[in-house]
């Protein structure tokens, strides 16, 4: 056990530009997603799961902020975590262009349910995350130091490939249904492999190093193996009893990911009961809450898998209700939180280290106001519990208050970002 030490940038990191681009494009498709759920949140209750609407929000979550959010924090991380300098940070700015391009080409593809469209928006993706992946090959290749944290951000990456191929293939079968996947339900294996086995288990990763470094606390990885381990099995049970119609397999998965989940947690508790740095803020609420998300998440996830519904509800309400669980409440609040932590210290780091010891430089805490960052904290807590909730009553009223809860949380971080780019 160690004491957490370091930071999150060092003189192998790239130039601040590069993350900080998809950290804005991240930040937009939060803001975005959340007003549009705000403006359109019927369609949640009033959809199924494949409704076009349904996958033009769910997409420009995920491929607008999610998927961003961790391109730029990976090519932050990479150098820190792996000790690789990236190896283009040329081609990671030359990706970005077609990735942004075909997220809005996807969109709109799905919302007006347009193939000509939605297959060009697919192809300008799948070679924006292949650019990215083929730079975060190269850096590796080149260098790197395997640890617990790099294990799980390079597990993930594998996890995100084949995310991208199934869901190009399924774009594909849309435009020609006749050569479609021979798959009962397409969504639930692409959706599992990026949020359980892309995202989940790279936030698990970084946070081994992430949550230490922002609370002051001892540096722990208690269950750090058994996590990845149950979690990539987990995420592998779902997809092959979902592709090959296997209940038991998707059970499996299920408990597996449930045990890792809560393995997780428990390290995660264990070294915030420990914190040096008792104050808690805005940041790590967040991260907070989006523990107990995961966890309210996971039991969901068993019910569907044993049963395929959730009490009285319909089954489809229950499915959506458990992805914005799962999407928003811990995906989504997981990463917002962190980028409470990371977004501030980079600004600082990159404008005002060089000036140390030469002249007074504002601390961090004072590149913005922390009581917008409670205020946002508090308004996307309120909309959570409210989205969900009225997608388990059918109240489209509640969706959209709750849409327009999370999105005063997104424009609130929104104001921070403002605030430590200009101070």
């Amino acid at each position: 056990m160690t004491m957490a030490t370091g930071g999150i940038a060092t003189e192998r990191s790239p130039s601040f530009s590069l993350p900080l681009r998809f950290f804005l494009l991240g930040l937009a498709g939060f803001v975005l997603s959340t007003l549009a759920l705000a403006g359109f949140g019927d369609e949640l209750v009033a959809g199924t799961t494949w409704s076009p609407h349904l996958l033009a929000l769910t997409h420009l979550f995920t491929l607008g902020c999610v998927l961003p959010m961790v391109m730029g924090a990976s090519y932050q991380l990479v150098p820190v975590v792996l000790m690789a300098r990236i190896r283009s940070e040329g081609l990671g700015k030359l990706a970005f262009w077609p990735y942004l391009v075909g997220v809005t080409g996807m969109v709109a593809g799905f919302w007006a349910w347009s193939m000509p469209v939605l297959l060009t928006g697919a192809i300008l993706v799948l070679l924006g995350i292949g650019l990215f992946l083929v730079n975060i090959a190269l850096s590796l290749w080149h260098g790197a130091q395997w640890g617990p944290v790099g294990n799980s951000l390079v597990t993930a990456i594998g996890f995100l490939a084949f995310a991208a191929t199934l869901g190009i293939l399924r774009v594909c079968g849309f435009a020609a249904p006749s050569h479609a996947l021979p798959v009962p339900s397409v969504p639930v294996p692409h959706a599992h492999l990026a949020a359980l086995g892309f995202a989940s288990l790279l936030i698990y990763g970084v946070s081994y190093r992430l949550i230490p470094m922002f609370a002051v606390a001892p540096e722990e990885h208690r269950w750090g193996r058994a996590v990845l381990l149950l979690g990539a099995s987990g995420t592998i049970g779902i997809v092959t009893g979902s592709v090959f119609a296997s209940q038991a397999w998707i059970r499996a998965g299920a408990v597996a990911a449930s045990v890792g989940a809560w393995l997780w947690a428990a390290d995660m508790a264990g070294m915030l009961r420990r914190r040096t740095r008792r104050r808690i803020d805005a940041g790590l609420a967040y991260v907070i809450t989006a523990i107990a998300f995961l966890l309210i998440a996971s039991a969901i996830g068993l019910s569907l898998a044993w049963t395929g519904q959730l009490g009285p509800i319909p089954p489809d309400r229950a499915a959506i209700a458990y992805a914005l669980l799962g999407l928003v409440g811990w995906i989504g609040f997981s990463i917002i939180g962190q980028f409470h932590k990371i977004l501030p210290f980079l600004a600082w780091y990159h404008r005002y280290s060089s000036l140390v010891g030469t002249r007074r430089v504002p601390l961090i805490k004072d590149l913005f106001d922390f009581r917008i960052a409670w205020v946002g904290y508090g308004a996307a807590q309120i909309g959570i519990v409210a989205l969900v909730v009225g997608e388990f009553a059918g109240s489209g009223l509640a969706v959209r208050l709750g849409g327009g809860g999370l999105a005063v949380g997104g424009l609130a971080t929104a104001m921070m970002v403002a605030q430590c780019l200009t101070r």
